[in-house]
């Protein structure tokens, strides 16, 4: 092997990081030529020379004006936080102010679309099966009520009767099914009947759901259906929160026409 192949192994044969092969291969080499032997003692004679030189200290005063320096750099180089809006107003637009509006608009258009559903939902009531509704142990008898110079409101009357008014809710004594009883000594002459099964939803409104006994009149049930099913504005019923009763309640309604011959008292 030629001596200008080992230069670059020469100065780091003393540092132990030449493989086993490289160092065995430099040293048969060494074996051979004098030249690389006289160039290899230079190089750990001026190592020992660097070994000896005594380090110079930096003093006390010139350190600490030197980390000085370094601190007041490092301080005046970190800039405070700042708002900056983006240069070009297009890009402004498009990176703040669109997806902000859009996000907005959506929020917007998801808010009022699931207030109209609760609303329509508490004007509307769905029609419910008959399995998973409450039912009432109760029977709500009506009577035609003599004038009172006192009108109660719906809310009185409620707390009238609020120690049963959450299991058997309270007949509106404004709504339609008063006003429809109280026609009923108009058209019949003759003792009637007549009972049903009804879901009183939550705003006071009425559906009937089974007809147990009929009237002989045929007009009888659909009147009802429509005294029972009317707006909330004149329900049936007084709302579930007036009675604190649950939003559904199956109720068994018994409605009686009774003539009375006043002429014996």
């Amino acid at each position: 092997m030629k001596c200008q192949d080992l230069q670059l192994n020469l100065p780091v044969y003393f540092d132990d990081i030449l493989s086993s092969e490289e160092r065995a291969t430099l040293q048969s080499h060494l074996d051979t030529c004098p030249l690389c032997r006289q160039k290899l003692a230079e190089i750990q004679e001026l190592r020992n020379r660097l070994r000896s030189v005594s380090r110079r200290e930096l003093p006390a005063n010139a350190l600490n004006s030197l980390r000085a320096l370094i601190a007041s750099r490092l301080v005046s180089g970190m800039a405070a936080p700042t708002f900056q809006l983006v240069d070009d107003r297009r890009k402004w637009l498009d990176v703040w102010l669109m997806p902000y509006a859009v996000g907005a608009m959506t929020s917007l258009i998801v808010g009022f679309s699931l207030l109209w559903l609760v609303l329509s939902a508490e004007i509307n009531p769905p029609a419910l099966g008959t399995s998973g509704i409450p039912r009432s142990n109760s029977t709500v008898l009506l009577a035609k009520v003599a004038s009172d110079p006192i009108n109660l409101t719906p809310l009185e009357y409620a707390n009238s009767r609020s120690a049963v008014g959450g299991e058997s809710p309270s007949i509106n004594p404004q709504g339609a099914l008063v006003a429809w009883t109280e026609s009923l000594d108009h058209v019949n002459t003759i003792d009637d009947e007549v009972v049903v099964v009804a879901d009183v939803f939550g705003n006071g409104v009425a559906q009937i759901t089974e007809v147990v006994e009929p009237s002989s009149d045929r007009n009888a049930i659909p009147n009802l259906e429509k005294a029972l099913e009317s707006d909330s504005s004149s329900a049936a019923f007084v709302p579930a929160d007036f009675d604190r009763r649950s939003a559904t309640i199956r109720v068994v309604l018994k409605i009686q026409s009774v003539n009375i011959d006043t002429n014996l008292y």
